[in-house]
């Protein structure tokens, strides 16, 4: 009972029982590797004679052993307590391992043990034994005791020749009680008993030899692993405070310190660190970005494909100096319904055709897994060039809508709109560049202090990060127009490439073609300016803002046929004398870009008032031009008229003739049922009382899931109406990406700028969550 009791010995008392069972009884190793020798001899011949002789002189020597000194006893018993304490697990024969594949011997209370009978005589097992031969090992199938150390190195296949081996005490189990002292005696001092102790003996010191070695193999593995998460982690910190903006050298340095301060209080990084550095290399950041990128791509991917019934795909063109970029975005549903715009990365046509940018755009969704069957919404932005695009993405996908991203803006159509005129573009291009210069000084920036609070920046077109030129803007302008002049004049005298820009700027300033162009753009603006005018909760609805671009299209085509410059061009004489400005009159041919002195020479002006009617008429007819192109097409209309149907359904604003036609362009989509879909939405406009999109989606979330199965077409219908990439609502979630993508276009330019780094920075909810362990892994096995 005390011995089974005891603790199992940790490796510093194994070991010293070790070395001091050499020192009271060594094993004689020499004579125990002549015997293997002779053992391996005998089972190549195969002798039967010589097995038999060998046996004989087994028994000999076990029998001289018995008279060895009770040092030995010590000697074995003590190794045998490591031993038999020992947790090691080794591989052997199955056949042994049943009655062995314990980690001590079993050793229950001496009572529990069976007696041996002799008549009337009842012999039982003695506890004490337990002490004296701790390798005892009870089986309560054979009723009887084995030999554990003997037991146990059978079982892991040590003992080789089968003359090694005792039988009574590794198989067949000892029970003779009136004999046990002396029998088990005569096993502890056996050479079987010797052997199969000194082999078990080897075998836990390799074992543990090996073990250490694995664990420092683990350590050596586990390092650089570690290093290389702070390494990637250190670099996604970088791309949130946008130091992945800077130059190649710039970046570098940044990594490189960034790292040297995590390492101040680890060593071991910092050895790590200075022995590899080429892991600070522009290379090596930009490898793992884009690992981080592609990872992103593949979780963004993964959610459209499985939480969302549809996607859409938006579409911005950036205009460099030389080339056009698109920018690609996903938009889709979440399980809660609400609309998510996901960035996915830059694209450079080869061409700046439409051909081009299609093909880019079915490669991205193929690439990326995306069914082209669920796309029901493309929009393209800030580009009247992609129109082919929509042709070729309409043949691969007949039930996808296109539409214009987001609402109309006047200041931006404005500006698309000047184009047409060269004077009055470099005119609103100039008023971009002095809002800039006097926004950055402290001691002019006073003059579009009220503006700039009022300034709307909310709207998504990509193309406006850098553009502040609105109709306040311009009224502020004209109406301090002395003291914008004064202000040039003071600020004209800095150096760098700042005094060179007010140079410019005070040149055009000056100008009293400026002055006149500056009047005929607010007078075009004003009409613009209703496109932002929200009048009442109706403007959360599409039709309302159809309406308002009808209302702006008649006022500037009303405009055009009254059309008269006369008071502008008036208005711009007096200021010409009150501001001592350059003349009013028509450029002289040097002065004109290729493109305005091309149209000079087509037409002939007899005098000023006819050259600027003619860039009033351009500008306008542009301007109505970019309305019926955005928000005239037929995917809006339809949207329109879908929306249309989902607030007057069953409430008598509409008779269902109407509503059947503007529903029966839905008899197309393979998954409505469009009969089905007219009368619960009758049902639910009886039940329920909403007055916009937001309102009716508000009341399908809230109703139980079987009442939402019984309104599985309105479903359809409302997750339809989502995913098209039309909103009004300024301060919807969407706009955040857009937000971060500004800043990505503010701070970068079309050479510098990487796909992958605009990826990271606009979706840094997800960078934040990404899995570091998964970057690790690929970057180590290059996928």
């Amino acid at each position: 009972m005390c011995s089974a009791a005891k603790k199992r010995p940790n490796e510093e008392d194994l070991s010293d029982a070790f070395e001091s069972s050499k020192k009271l009884y060594p094993i004689n190793t020499d004579l125990i590797k002549k015997e293997i020798k002779a053992d391996d001899e005998e089972e190549e011949s195969g002798s039967e004679e010589a097995w038999l002789k060998g046996f004989s002189l087994y028994i000999d020597e076990v029998t001289q052993s018995s008279i060895q000194s009770n040092a030995a006893d010590i000697s074995l018993n003590t190794f045998a307590d490591a031993v038999l304490g020992s947790s090691t697990e080794f591989q052997g024969n199955e056949h042994a391992r049943t009655a062995f594949d314990v980690d001590k011997p079993f050793q229950p209370p001496a009572e529990h043990v069976p007696p041996q009978c002799f008549g009337t005589r009842r012999l039982r097992f003695q506890s004490a034994w337990y002490t004296d031969f701790p390798w005892l090992h009870y089986s309560p199938q054979l009723k009887a005791v084995l030999c554990f150390t003997c037991g146990k190195a059978e079982s892991m296949g040590l003992l080789g020749s089968s003359r090694r081996k005792d039988s009574v005490f590794t198989a067949v189990g000892f029970s003779n009680w009136k004999k046990a002292r002396e029998k088990f005696g005569y096993h502890q001092k056996s050479k079987s008993h010797e052997f199969a102790t000194w082999k078990l003996m080897h075998a836990l010191q390799n074992q543990k030899r090996e073990a250490a070695l694995e664990q420092q193999r683990k350590v050596r593995q586990a390092i650089p692993s570690i290093c290389l998460n702070k390494l990637i982690c250190a670099v996604r910190f970088l791309i949130h405070r946008g130091h992945t903006f800077q130059s190649h050298e710039s970046i570098e340095e940044s990594l490189f310190e960034l790292l040297k301060f995590v390492g101040q209080d680890n060593e071991m990084f910092r050895y790590w660190l200075l022995t590899n550095q080429n892991f600070t290399s522009t290379e090596v950041q930009y490898e793992i970005i884009s690992l981080m990128s592609h990872e992103l791509i593949s979780l963004i991917t993964k959610d459209v494909n499985q939480g969302s019934v549809y996607y859409s795909v938006i579409v911005d063109c950036i205009q460099n100096t030389d080339s056009q970029q698109l920018s690609l975005c996903l938009r889709y549903l979440d399980s809660e319904m609400q609309a998510q715009e996901e960035f996915i990365g830059f694209l450079d046509p080869v061409e700046e055709t439409g051909t081009s940018a299609a093909n880019l755009i079915l490669d991205i969704l193929d690439r990326n897994s995306l069914p082209i069957d669920l796309l029901r919404g493309i929009a393209f932005e800030a580009s009247t060039s992609y129109k082919e695009s929509c042709s070729l993405l309409k043949q691969k996908q007949s039930l996808a809508m296109f539409v214009h991203c987001g609402t109309p803006c006047g200041s931006l159509l404005a500006k698309d709109s000047s184009q047409a005129s060269p004077l009055l573009q470099h005119t609103l291009y100039s008023v971009n560049d002095l809002f800039d210069l006097f926004s950055k000084s402290i001691k002019h920036k006073f003059l579009f202090a009220e503006v700039t609070q009022n300034f709307n920046s909310s709207t998504r077109n990509l193309g406006s990060s850098k553009w502040c030129v609105n109709l306040p803007v311009v009224n502020a302008v004209i109406q301090h127009y002395g003291l914008i002049i004064d202000g040039l004049r003071e600020m004209k005298s800095s150096t760098g490439e700042g005094g060179v820009k007010v140079h410019f700027v005070l040149e055009k300033v000056m100008e009293g073609n400026t002055y006149a162009s500056l009047l005929i753009i607010r007078s075009i603006m004003e009409s613009l300016n209703i496109l932002n005018i929200k009048l009442d909760d109706q403007n959360l609805l599409m039709s309302s803002t159809l309406k308002k671009v009808k209302l702006v299209k008649e006022i500037l085509a009303r405009l055009r046929q009254e059309a008269t410059v006369v008071d502008l061009l008036r208005q711009a004489e007096e200021a010409v004398t009150k501001f001592n400005l350059m003349p009013i009159a028509i450029p002289q041919p040097h002065q004109l870009s290729s493109q305005l002195q091309q149209s000079a020479d087509q037409l002939s002006f007899e005098n000023k008032g006819d050259f600027f009617k003619n860039e009033y008429l351009k500008m306008l007819d542009a301007a109505i031009s970019h309305l019926e192109n955005r928000f005239m097409q037929q995917g809006f209309i339809e949207y329109c008229n879908l929306e249309d149907v989902l607030l007057c359904a069953g409430k008598g604003g509409e008779s269902d003739r109407i509503i059947e036609e503007k529903l029966a362009f839905l008899s197309k989509y393979p998954e409505f049922n469009v009969r089905m879909l007219k009368v619960q939405l009758e049902m639910f406009a009886h039940k329920k009382s909403f007055s916009s999109l937001a309102e009716a989606v508000s009341l399908y979330k809230s109703v139980s899931p079987e009442v939402k199965e019984f309104f599985s077409e309105l479903g359809k219908l409302l997750k339809l109406l989502l995913i098209i990439p039309v909103c009004t609502n300024d301060s919807e979630q969407v706009c955040c990406p857009v937000q971060r993508l500004r800043t990505v276009l503010q701070f970068t330019t079309a050479e510098t700028r990487s796909s992958d780094v605009a990826v990271c920075y606009v979706n840094e909810t997800r960078l934040d969550n990404l899995c570091l362990e998964t970057v690790a892994h690929n970057f180590v096995h290059g996928l």
